[in-house]
C-alpha cells in the first residue's frame, strides 16, 4: 500500500514538474501559446517578425520565412515559403517547426487555423499601438527562452519612444503621408504610422478618417494644403512617380520628402529609427 502511494506521489510530482516546465504566453489575439521547451525551429510568416526574432538573438533558429524578409542581411539566406499573404501549408509542415509566428493582418487566418488543427504552436502578432511592439518582443522572447533579453529590449524601446515624444514637442506641421504609388493611400491617426506622426507632434491631414488606410483624391490633398508630403520610397534608385506629379503643382515640389517604408511601416524595433527619421523631416521643413 505504501509502495503504491509512493508511486502515485512520484507520478503526481512528475506531472507537476512537467506542467511547471511548460512555457505559456497569450498572443495578440488572446490565444494561449504553450510549448514544452523553448522553440528551436521557427517559421516566420511576416518580415517584421523575422526582424524581431533576430533582435532577440534567435535568427539562426528560423527555418522558413516569407518574401521581403530582408533584414538583417542574414535573413535573406533563410528559405522563403511564400509571402505574408499566401504561403503553402505543406511547405511549412515540411520545415518541422515547433513554433510558427504569424501576422494577423497578413491574411493568413486560414493557414493559422489549419496549423493549430494539426497541433502546431502558433503565435499571432498584431501590434495595435506602438507600445505593443515592445510587448510582442517580450512575449516572443519567452517562447524562445530569452526572456531577459526580451525584457531589456522592451524597456529600451519604451524609453526611446518616450524620448522621441519629449524631444519633438513642436509647432504642428501639417503632413500628408502617402504609403502607395498605385493610388493615394494614406493613414488615419489610429494607424501605427498615424501614431508615429503623433509622437512627432505633427498634424495628420487625414487623421480623422474613420478608415485606417483611406484612399484619397488628388483634389482632397490639394484642399488640405499640407506643409509636407512624405512618400514611402524603399531605395534611392526607385523613385515614386508621384514625386514628378506633385512637383508639377506650384509650390508642392519643395514639400516632398521620402522615407524608407521598411523603417516606418514594419512594426519591428527599427520603427524607432523610422519615427526619428519622420520627426527630423517635419522639423527640417519648419526651418526652411
Amino acid at each position: 500500500m505504501l509502495r503504491t502511494l509512493l508511486a502515485i506521489g512520484l507520478s503526481l510530482s512528475q506531472l507537476l514538474s512537467v506542467a511547471q516546465a511548460q512555457i505559456q504566453v497569450v498572443d495578440d489575439t488572446d490565444m494561449p501559446v504553450v510549448l514544452a521547451h523553448p522553440a528551436q525551429r521557427i517559421v516566420s510568416l511576416a518580415p517584421h517578425l523575422t526582424e524581431l526574432l533576430f533582435s532577440i538573438g534567435v535568427g539562426a533558429r528560423i527555418v522558413g520565412t516569407v518574401r521581403f524578409s530582408d533584414y538583417p542581411a542574414a535573413a535573406r539566406a533563410i528559405p522563403v515559403l511564400g509571402d505574408a499573404f499566401t504561403v503553402n501549408i505543406e511547405s511549412i509542415i515540411a520545415r518541422e517547426p515547433d513554433l510558427v509566428v504569424a501576422w494577423h493582418t497578413g491574411g493568413t487566418t486560414k493557414i493559422i487555423e489549419k496549423l493549430r488543427g494539426l497541433g502546431v504552436a502558433v503565435y499571432v502578432n498584431e501590434a495595435g499601438d506602438l507600445p505593443s511592439i515592445a510587448t510582442s518582443t517580450q512575449k516572443l522572447s519567452v517562447l524562445v527562452g530569452r526572456s531577459e533579453r526580451g525584457e531589456a529590449l522592451k524597456q529600451q524601446f519604451t524609453r526611446q519612444l518616450q524620448a522621441l515624444r519629449t524631444r519633438n514637442r513642436q509647432a504642428p506641421t501639417r503632413v500628408f503621408f502617402q504609403i502607395s504609388d498605385q493610388g493615394l493611400y494614406t493613414v488615419n491617426d489610429t494607424h501605427l504610422i498615424g501614431q508615429a506622426m503623433s509622437v512627432c507632434g505633427v498634424e495628420n491631414v487625414f487623421g480623422s478618417s474613420v478608415v485606417p488606410v483611406p484612399i484619397v483624391s488628388k483634389e482632397s490633398v490639394l484642399a488640405a494644403s499640407p506643409d509636407v508630403i512624405v512618400i514611402s520610397q524603399p531605395t534611392a534608385e526607385v523613385v515614386s512617380p508621384w514625386v514628378k506629379k506633385w512637383s508639377e503643382i506650384e509650390d508642392f515640389g519643395v514639400k516632398i520628402r521620402q522615407i524608407d517604408p521598411a523603417l516606418i511601416s514594419r512594426p519591428s524595433l527599427r520603427m524607432i529609427d523610422g519615427i526619428d527619421a519622420l520627426c527630423r523631416i517635419t522639423r527640417d521643413i519648419q526651418t526652411q
